[in-house]
């Protein structure tokens, strides 16, 4: 067995012998390979510190500034379009209700609005005996009209006794009325409806004896654009909070020399700088951009300052174990190689495990998601980039001030106190794995509970009741995109939609199937009938009724007719019907060939019994019927969109789950290459984004696009953990379970509560997708805190043999 210092936690080489295939020898190499380029890498900084602070700081500065001086910036509009997938069963057909249905342009009077006939009502000066007249439900015959009264009038009771022939009957009491204006698309009608809105918010509020909600084509995105809008006045308290907390956990009381709260900012302008650098090559790219964007700064700067906390704490405990205090600046620099060479593996692992979990997001089928994880991925690379540049340049200068004995602030000569690096330790809490301080009886008590089997028992215990109670949350887990849940808290729009949900959820709006007839003779009576029957079939449901179908009609126009027709005076028939005054409008409901063949037809049916739980099983009705009818065509409604983005978000959580976690394995099995400690990281990880899921589930949360994302993002915080511990447990050969608790429990505790109080600001601001993002971040961070500092720990000792372990990397055997 190979033999090493188990004193210091770090990286390490594989000992095994090398297999018949060398693979132990070719990862051995390998993991030496990158510790040596590492150290000289390192090397090249603290050569010249001043250099890699202003050359990154230059090109961050130099990025922004092209960026936004000539700003063409490519917004994406955040609308429903942005939260669907590319290729969906009610998409891929190509084609909408205005590409099938005929176009009379021969019309000499177009109207720029098409209104209800109670919008005039309303203007008469009796109006209410003439909006008793026109009070049928759920439709209102006129001639040969037909005007759509359940989309005005909700909350209906009917007088079942007085229907007419159509089946309509009198409206005895309402309790809501809706009034619709329909515009044409010209640039005129954005100002009319920013108008519109701005006097109903003003009505609102002074409107009396009844509720009044509103909203407009451009309300749900401007709606959703305003989460973005919300973050930004909480930007300086989440950078203030996190500057004053990195400034103490980085400060020694009493001791002006190995304070180094300074240290703390520039992990801050670290982070700040990926951030900008990121958007602003992005922008300068010209790449679609999203206001959801602006919730990416609050996270990356929360870990942005994690590696931070595990880099101070390996140079406290090199200077310690150094035995003597450097006298130089070469000496402090070479304690700072060697320190930041140890942790170099872990900050490797994390940053990559961080930014490849974001990278399976930018393969997404959703559009932003793949912006969304686009904008974190390069943020996390331009940030580890700028930590072993900038940050570690800045950490030579401050420790050669330190070594120095110099005040932190003013740098100004000191005489240095003695014990200065031991109570640094102590009171940075991390303390070396020999020395004595305030958490020794608590790391001792730690270890010898989680090295007994009764313990052990126990926490098999508890870990079966964690994952039993996780599954079944998940398995409660709503699945679905609620539209009002993407707008902020009280929003009008939600209010607008909670409404007609309970008010209009008995008459929907109309869907349509389309029948292609280029293999069909219509002219045949037998076809006309299967076509109607196919209608039947459709219309058969609670949640489908019939709406009009020119067929109908035209079989009772042309009832006294033979059973087949030639082409020709088929034709014949069918444009005397269609010159009908009171048939002229299936005009549209039929699609012509250039040579005056019918290419295809359209059904049309009323939707029933809205709401989000009858949205998959009338899609899976109609679908099936339409299947198995044997004819070309497809159905649509408009809310397929929402069935087929249910089903795509539940492939892609299960493929983006199972991937990130094969990679994450991957690189495990690569930079630990130990079976049993890999199998159990795996565990781990599965395990703690199970629980994050379970949490969600508990917390209210759905299974839509935004839990997506974090779901994805959860992946790569929650390998940090498991690599921190992980790697510390293989590199003790005594006492594993203490000495790891020593060398990383502070660090681990200072990044948890760091990232914590980062976000936790989030959580005052009135979103459901801001509040989302920070569920899924204090749930990953406090469950992936107690697998780290228990269930970790604790399995480790009991699954790996003491055979199984990794010797440290010692910078002098790459010289």
């Amino acid at each position: 067995m190979a033999s090493g210092n188990p004193e210091n936690p770090g990286f390490g080489r594989v000992t095994d012998p090398p297999s018949p295939l060398g693979f132990g020898r070719v990862i051995r190499q390998s993991l030496r390979l990158g510790e040596a380029r590492r150290l000289w890498e390192t090397r090249i900084v603290t050569k010249c510190p001043l250099f890699f602070i202003v050359v990154p700081a230059i090109l961050t500065i130099g990025i922004t500034i092209a960026a936004f001086y000539d700003l063409k910036l490519n917004e994406t509009k955040q609308s429903l379009e942005m939260f669907l997938p590319d290729q969906m069963e009610s998409l891929v057909h190509g084609k909408v209700f205005t590409d099938i249905c005929f176009k009379d342009n021969k019309e000499e009077i177009s109207f720029a609005c098409s209104q209800h006939p109670i919008l005039l009502a309303l203007e008469d000066t009796h109006a209410l005996l003439t909006i008793q007249l026109l009070a049928r439900y759920p439709t209102l015959q006129i001639n040969n009209i037909t005007v759509d009264n359940s989309v005005i009038f909700g909350g209906v009771t009917v007088s079942n006794h007085t229907n007419d022939r159509h089946g309509n009957n009198p409206i005895l009491r309402a309790r809501a009325i809706r009034l619709i204006y329909v515009l044409s698309p010209v640039g005129e009608s954005n100002e009319w409806i920013t108008g519109f809105l701005r006097s109903m918010h003003r009505m609102k509020s002074t409107f009396e004896g009844a509720t009044l909600h509103f909203t407009s084509s451009n309300s749900l995105p401007e709606e959703m654009e305003r989460n973005g809008e919300l973050l930004v006045p909480w930007m300086p308290y989440m950078v203030l909070t996190l500057i004053i907390f990195c400034a103490l956990i980085c400060s020694v009381p009493g001791d002006p020399i190995a304070s180094q709260p300074l240290l703390g900012l520039a992990a801050m302008l670290n982070a700040c700088m990926a951030v900008c650098g990121a958007i602003s090559t992005l922008v300068y790219l010209q790449y679609p951009y999203l206001h959801m964007i602006l919730i990416m700064p609050f996270l990356i700067l929360s870990i942005g300052v994690d590696n931070m906390f595990l880099m101070l704490k390996c140079w406290r405990i090199r200077m310690t174990n150094s035995g003597h205090s450097p006298k130089s600046d070469a000496q402090s620099d070479s304690v700072l190689i060697s320190a930041i060479t140890e942790v170099s593996a872990p900050i490797f692992v994390t940053s990559l495990t961080d930014g490849i979990s974001f990278a399976i997001g930018v393969w997404s089928d959703f559009i932003a998601v793949r912006i969304f994880c686009t904008y974190c991925a390069l943020a996390i690379l331009y940030m580890f980039v700028l930590q072993s540049t900038f940050f570690v340049a800045i950490m030579t200068l401050h420790c050669r001030r330190e070594v120095s004995s110099r005040h932190w602030l003013c740098c100004m000569k000191l005489e240095p106190d003695t014990d200065f690096i031991e109570k640094a330790v102590c009171n940075s809490g991390s303390l070396t794995v020999t020395g004595k301080g305030y958490f020794d009886c608590l790391y001792t008590l730690l270890a010898h509970c989680y090295e007994n089997k009764h313990v052990k028992g126990i926490s098999l215990l508890i870990y079966t009741l964690y994952l039993f109670q996780s599954m079944n949350w998940i398995i409660q887990l709503p699945l679905g995109l609620d539209l009002k849940l993407l707008t902020p808290d009280g929003s009008y729009v939600a209010e607008e939609l909670r409404t007609q949900e309970i008010m209009f959820s008995e008459y929907g709006a109309f869907c349509f199937c389309i029948i292609y007839t280029t293999n069909i003779s219509l002219n045949e009576r037998s076809n006309r009938r299967k076509i109607i029957s196919v209608y039947n079939n459709l219309t058969s449901g609670t949640l489908v009724s019939k709406g009009d179908f020119w067929l109908h009609e035209f079989e009772e126009y042309t009832n006294e007719t033979t059973d087949t027709l030639s082409r020709k005076d088929f034709q014949k028939v069918l444009s005397k019907f269609l010159d009908h005054v009171e048939f002229s409008k299936y005009r549209s409901d039929i699609r012509f060939t250039p040579n005056g063949q019918i290419e295809a037809i359209k059904m049309i049916m009323r939707v029933r019994k809205l709401g989000s739980q009858n949205d998959e099983p009338r899609a899976d009705f109609l679908r099936n019927h339409m299947s198995s009818s044997g004819l070309s065509g497809f159905v649509y409604d408009t809310s397929f969109l929402i069935v087929d983005q249910q089903s795509v978000t539940r492939h892609n959580v299960v493929i983006n789950v199972f991937i990130a976690i094969s990679v994450m394995f991957g690189i495990s099995a690569i930079l630990v290459p130990r079976p049993v400690s890999v199998v159990v990281i795996a565990v781990s990880i599965l395990s703690i984004n199970i629980g994050v899921v379970g949490a969600l589930s508990a917390a209210g949360t759905r299974l839509d696009i935004i839990s997506m994302i974090t779901i994805i993002m959860s992946i790569g915080f929650s390998v940090d953990y498991t690599t921190h511990i992980a790697i510390h447990f293989l590199t003790q050969r005594t006492n594993r379970v203490e000495r790891t608790l020593r060398a990383v429990c502070f660090p681990i505790l200072q990044a948890a509560i760091s990232t914590v109080i980062g976000v936790a600001i989030l959580g005052f601001v009135p979103s459901y997708m801001i509040r989302t993002f920070v569920l899924t971040v204090l749930f990953v961070v406090c469950i992936g805190l107690v697998h780290a500092l228990y269930f970790l720990p604790v399995l480790l000792d009991f699954t790996v043999p003491y055979s199984e372990y990794i010797v440290l990397y010692h910078p002098k055997d790459s010289s």
